[in-house]
């Protein structure tokens, strides 16, 4: 798993992309090295060979047959390591000098320039019969001359050497290219891995600040590279958040608490006032009761939405089952969807333990179904599930009443938002699904809002 999100970083990739422009230019460079190299080896021995050539010829000339032999055998002396070979050779191509018994068959390459195969000669000239050489492969190349008087000169040399050098050195690159190839994926994935821990070290703290943990600051090493200077900035503009969303959370508790108050005193007042009516106050005082009412559940709400916002309510977490707790939501809802004639249905698998706060659960859950249960007319159903899905809780509640148009369904979970088709029809102050979603947000998990052909569904995923 590791290694697959190493391969997939861009970090990783641009290394790899590196590597590779790298390898072709060293590639190219090590071929041209190599060419030159075996242009220049070659070229050497064939310089030597022409000099061995014009070397016998002069001692041919200066004097005959034995000056050749004398020269063959020069070369030739014990302790001398002479890589060539010579024949003297009359009209008729039979041996007179050198060390060859006999003129080869060959293949001839113009300028005089030839090669042919024979069982290896030692340094002396003797054959060595035990040992055999491949068929295929040229183990001696040299140059011949014919002489004005028809004889023909011809000094070879055996290049194996050559070759096995060549070979060396063609090994040598390749070897050299593949451990460049390895050394530079290998640096990539431990560049990458670096990074990447890095990177999740920075997500992670992202993950808690966006959870509601505005105090979560990002590790900072003394590198001094840029994520360290990346962090430090992020670490100030936090700081500045934490700040200024305390000034906003400080003022709205403020607003809240104080004007609970005055609320409060007023239905007090009006619930004593209620005691002592004349007949005809009577309405006005029942809907003045309402209205207080209805603001103080408003100002309950902001103070429980921002409470859960700010995460401390974590603290409180334990086991919680959903299946018993959507049970006793079923018992509370169960007689208001009947006296709507609304079928309320739960279908609930295997027991599902997940930790978190019950009574925000509760609410949560509530909140949803009461929604439910209010915007489905007469006649409808509600359908209730709970699944179990890749170590997450799915709560599924699809309900066939009037839906939320796409476009609203971002919109819906906003403070004090509501759908113009429901406003008027049912009672509400537009926080009971940013309530929902702040438990969701609380607990790690997601919502999604769908067709439900007709209806709405409500699925909400938490992790277990």
């Amino acid at each position: 798993m590791i290694l697959t999100r190493i391969f997939r970083t861009y970090t990783f990739l641009y290394s790899i992309l590196y590597v590779t422009v790298l390898s072709v230019t060293v590639f190219l460079i090590l071929g041209l090295l190599y060419g030159s190299f075996s242009y220049g080896y070659f070229n050497e021995v064939h310089g030597s060979i022409t000099s061995e050539l014009e070397n016998l010829d002069l001692r041919y000339k200066s004097e005959g047959p034995e000056g050749v032999q004398r020269y063959v055998d020069e070369k030739n002396a014990p302790g001398s390591f002479n890589k060539f070979y010579y024949l003297l050779a009359d009209e008729d191509y039979q041996s007179l000098a050198g060390n060859l018994d006999a003129w080869p068959k060959f293949r001839t390459y113009g300028a005089g320039w030839l090669s042919f195969e024979l069982d290896i000669l030692n340094w002396r000239g003797s054959a060595t019969d035990d040992v055999l050489v491949d068929a295929n492969v040229d183990d001696f190349v040299g140059r011949s001359r014919e002489l004005d008087n028809g004889y023909h000169l011809l000094v070879a040399r055996h290049y194996n050497d050559v070759i096995e050098r060549i070979r060396l050195v063609a090994g040598t690159l390749s070897q050299s290219m593949l451990v460049t190839i390895l050394l530079g994926v290998l640096g990539a994935a431990l560049i990458s891995a670096d990074m990447l821990s890095r990177v999740d070290s920075i997500n992670n703290s992202i993950q808690t600040i966006m959870a509601g943990d505005l105090t979560e600051r990002i590790d900072v090493s003394r590198r001094g590279n840029d994520f360290d200077r990346l962090a430090i900035n992020l670490n100030h503009m936090l700081d500045r958040i934490e700040i200024l969303m305390a000034g906003v959370r400080q003022v709205s508790d403020s607003i809240a608490h104080d004007l609970r108050t005055p609320l409060t005193r007023l239905r007090n007042s009006l619930s004593q006032l209620e005691l002592n009516r004349e007949e005809d106050a009577e309405e006005l005082i029942q809907s003045l009761i309402g209205e207080a009412d209805s603001l103080l559940s408003t100002f309950n709400s902001l103070l429980r939405i921002t409470q859960v916002e700010s995460g401390n309510r974590r603290s409180g977490f334990g086991e919680v089952d959903l299946s018993t707790l959507l049970h006793d939501v079923e018992e509370l809802y169960e007689p208001l969807a009947a006296e709507k004639n609304v079928s309320l249905s739960m279908r609930l698998g295997d027991d599902v333990m997940l930790s978190g706060d019950r009574d925000l659960l509760f609410q949560m859950v509530a909140n949803v179904i009461d929604n439910a249960i209010k915007y489905t007319p007469g006649g409808g159903k509600i359908d209730v599930s709970l699944s179990r899905r890749n170590e997450s809780a799915w709560l599924d509640v699809m309900d066939s009443g009037i839906g939320i148009a796409a476009e609203d369904r971002d919109r819906v979970f906003q403070r004090f938002y509501r759908v113009e088709a429901s406003r008027g029809r049912e009672p509400g102050n537009g926080l009971g699904l940013s309530l929902v979603v702040a438990v969701v947000k609380l607990h790690y998990g997601e919502i999604h809002l769908s067709d439900n052909y007709p209806g709405l569904r409500v699925s909400i995923e938490l992790p277990t």
